[in-house]
Parts: structure tokens; sequence; C-alpha cells
């Protein structure tokens, strides 16, 4: 029972390497690099000048008590920075 033909099936497109530009638009790469930057800078900004309150609601966090959250860090195995840092060594 052979197959003829191609199977695309189960195969993710390919990615053109353009995330930062527009299709058919040459950039540098460093002109990008520094678009990126500008906007990480200005999303900061943005970040540091909301209440985070607010921006955790928009990003479907919800309010918990403070004594259910100090219930729920007692629990932790080791310090929540230390949990935090782990997966980025």
């Amino acid at each position: 029972m052979g197959m003829t033909g191609k199977s695309s099936a189960g195969k993710a497109p390919r990615s053109r390497g353009r995330g930062l530009t527009k299709i058919g638009q040459k950039v540098s790469s460093r002109l990008a690099k520094r678009r990126l930057n500008d906007r990480l800078k200005d999303d900061t900004d943005n970040f540091n000048q909301g209440n985070l309150a607010d921006t955790l609601r928009k990003e479907g966090y919800e309010e918990l008590p403070l004594d259910e959250l100090q219930d729920r860090l007692s629990k932790l195995p080791g310090p929540l920075a230390e949990i935090i840092l782990k997966g980025r060594m």
C-alpha cells in the first residue's frame, strides 16, 4: 500500500524570517533591532505608568485576598525568586 503524491498533513508553514519587517521590505538587522528596542522601551514605559492591578486584570489574572496569597506562598517548596529564576539558568 504505497502513498503517491505529496502529503502536507501535519506540516506547519515555513517561516521566512520576516517577524520584524513588512512583506517585501528589506530592512537591515541593525534597524530591525533598533525598532524592536524602541518598541520594548515604549511598552515598558507604558507598563510602568499604568496600574499593575488593571494590567493583570486585562491579562486574565484574578484578584485574590491577601490571606489566600500568603497561604499559597507558604506552600511553595522554596523562595519564590528561586522558583522563578530556576528556569532561566
